[in-house]
């Protein structure tokens, strides 16, 4: 142990005279814990926040999208799906549509987004499969349904068939829905008429096969699924598609695979990919999370500036010290040396306790579910605090290193105090 170190740890044990000192560096280690164990915290609650929206926006949407450029419907869907399943990186492609309606029971009545499956696609295409949480999402299509109670004597040709709907829970809960119950969704379509072109409703009637649940607020309250030929018979489009969706390897590599998919698909084709989609929402996310960390910053700024105060105040208190020492041999370096390492270990005594105490609340929130947030606002109910340890040694640095900015003044000051000044008056 070199001497500095041993005399920065006397100067920080308290004594009677040095009351005032021990309180203030009391302080200061207080200020540094709560301001790192804070700045833990937020990060860990915006990491949380972000992976968990992420994860639901991939669990319930396509990685990727092909569409025209002049939203016309793809007639060749069939084709061009099995050419670019093809492809390097696509998991799996499937193709949709995507159909405003107006959903109808009794006096009850909801808008909804209708999203088509191609029931021929692979199941991993379609995130309806996975998030189904009651019913069987495998009856969209020609779902069976009486139209009246059946005699004894009546045979199956009595029985019609509807096409089968898979609601949101939230949007189900709306309408007061239940499996097999049968539901109508009016959506517009438009005819050439001597008039002009003239806009009629089309009604479909479906029945209830199933349930999702894809954590998200918006989709669970305004999302149904209903099988590709459902969707080209309600809205009038033929047998074509409007969308291709794509699930793929590395979700981070989807803005190169876009570019292969333009070339596959030929001209007049565009792509879309989460990134795009949700721009807007991790560009609010990473700005909140910059704002949090000069916030929380600022705050052990603030509880350094008590190391000046308490190594200021220890440079006049000790000022024969180290008069006695520079008269013994001791370099102004040194002498410099002996207050940096006090603000050093203020800082890593607080960095420290700032990291258990941020671990420690972290466990807590996570075990007993302390941070519920309302679901129609942030599109998930419940955060998870997510402490990455590279986060949580980068924090500490930056305490450590706003501590010994703290110790630059007062140490300069104890360097150049002049042995002669400081014992004349002894």
């Amino acid at each position: 142990m070199s001497y500095e170190f041993f005399i920065a740890l006397r100067y920080l044990r308290a004594k009677r005279r040095q009351t005032a000192i021990s309180v203030i560096t009391t302080v200061a280690i207080a200020g540094i814990t709560l301001g790192v164990a804070a700045l833990i915290i937020a990060q860990a609650l915006i990491t949380g926040f972000r992976d968990e929206v992420q994860e639901k926006l991939l669990q319930g949407t396509a990685h990727l999208n092909l569409l025209k450029e002049d939203n016309s419907g793809i007639e060749n869907y069939g084709e061009l799906t099995a050419r670019l399943s093809q492809l390097p990186g696509i998991r799996a492609a499937s193709a949709t549509s995507y159909l405003p309606v107006l959903l109808s029971i009794g006096d009850r009545q909801e808008q909804a987004i209708l999203k088509a499956v191609d029931m021929n696609a692979p199941r991993e295409a379609n995130e309806v499969f996975v998030t189904t949480v009651e019913g069987n999402a495998a009856e969209l299509q020609s779902a069976p349904v009486m139209q009246s109670a059946p005699e004894p004597n009546e045979t199956p040709a009595d029985e019609t068939t509807l096409d089968g709907i898979v609601l949101g829970q939230q949007l189900a809960r709306s309408l007061g829905l239940k499996l097999n119950d049968v539901i109508t969704a009016i959506s517009a379509s438009t005819r050439l008429t001597p008039a002009g072109l003239q806009a009629r409703p089309r009604y479909n009637r479906f029945r209830v096969v199933g349930l999702f649940a894809s954590g998200l607020h918006e989709y669970d309250a305004k999302w149904a699924y209903i099988s590709l030929t459902a969707a080209q018979r309600a809205g009038g489009t033929g047998d074509t598609a409007g969308v291709i969706q794509m699930r793929v390897a590395d979700i981070y590599q989807v803005t190169e695979l876009g570019a292969q998919i333009r070339q596959v698909a030929g001209p007049g084709f565009m792509t879309t990919n989460w990134q795009e989609l949700n721009r807007p929402l991790f560009a609010a996310l990473q700005l909140q999370h910059r704002v949090i960390i000069v916030f929380f910053a600022l705050l052990i700024a603030i509880a350094a500036l008590n190391i000046i105060t308490t190594l200021t105040m220890m440079v006049i208190e000790k000022h024969r010290d180290i008069a006695i020492l520079r008269a013994q041999g001791a370099t102004p370096q040194s002498i410099r040396r002996v207050f940096l390492l006090q603000g050093l270990l203020i800082g890593l005594v607080g960095a420290g306790l700032g990291l258990m105490l941020g671990l420690g609340l972290s466990w807590l929130a996570n075990t007993y579910h302390l941070i519920s947030i309302p679901a129609e606002i942030y599109a998930v109910s419940h955060v998870t605090l997510k402490v990455r340890w590279l986060d949580s040694l980068g924090i500490m640095a930056l305490a450590i290193a706003i501590c010994l900015l703290a110790t630059i003044f007062p140490a300069r000051a104890a360097g150049r105090l002049a042995p002669v000044e400081a014992l004349r008056y002894e």
